[in-house]
C-alpha cells in the first residue's frame, strides 16, 4: 500500500512554549518558528504575534488561549491551544497527530484545543455577525 504524501505546515510557537528544538518530530516534519528565539519578538503583544502568524501563513501554537481567542476571526490563522499539563513529548506527538488529520480549510479561523486527556476539539469561532461562538 503506497504511503500518503506528507503535508508540511508552517507553525509559530508563542513565547510561553519552549524553543522549537524541544519538539523533535514537529520540527522535522514541519516549518516551525518560535516568536522569541527565531523572530526575536519576545514580549510582543498578542495582537502583534497573531499578525506575524498571519503574515507568514503560520498556525499559532500557544498556552495562552484566554487572550488569543478574543482576537481570532475567519481571516486569522487557526490557533492550537495546548494544555500546560502536557509534557514536551506529549505536545510534540499530539500536534503531529492533529496536523496529519487537519484539512486545508481548518488552517484559518479555528481554535484547536489539545489536552492531557488526548481529546482534540475543533471549533469555528466566528459567525457571520462577527460574534464569538464557543
Amino acid at each position: 500500500m503506497p504511503s500518503r504524501k506528507h503535508k508540511r505546515y508552517n507553525l509559530l510557537l508563542d513565547e510561553g512554549l519552549p524553543p522549537r528544538q524541544n519538539y523533535h518530530r514537529l520540527n522535522n516534519l514541519h516549518d516551525v518558528k518560535h516568536i522569541k528565539h527565531d523572530s526575536k519578538l519576545g514580549g510582543a503583544a498578542d495582537k502583534k504575534v497573531l499578525e506575524k502568524a498571519k503574515k507568514e501563513s503560520r498556525i499559532l501554537v500557544t498556552f495562552n488561549i484566554k487572550d488569543f481567542k478574543l482576537l481570532i476571526h475567519e481571516d486569522t490563522p487557526s490557533i492550537i491551544a495546548l494544555s500546560p499539563k502536557l509534557t514536551n513529548l506529549q505536545a510534540d506527538l499530539k500536534i503531529c497527530k492533529l496536523l496529519r488529520k487537519l484539512k486545508t480549510g481548518e488552517k484559518k479561523g479555528y481554535l484547536i484545543s489539545i489536552s492531557n486527556s488526548g481529546i482534540i476539539l475543533k471549533r469555528r469561532l466566528i459567525n457571520q455577525d462577527n460574534k464569538l461562538k464557543i
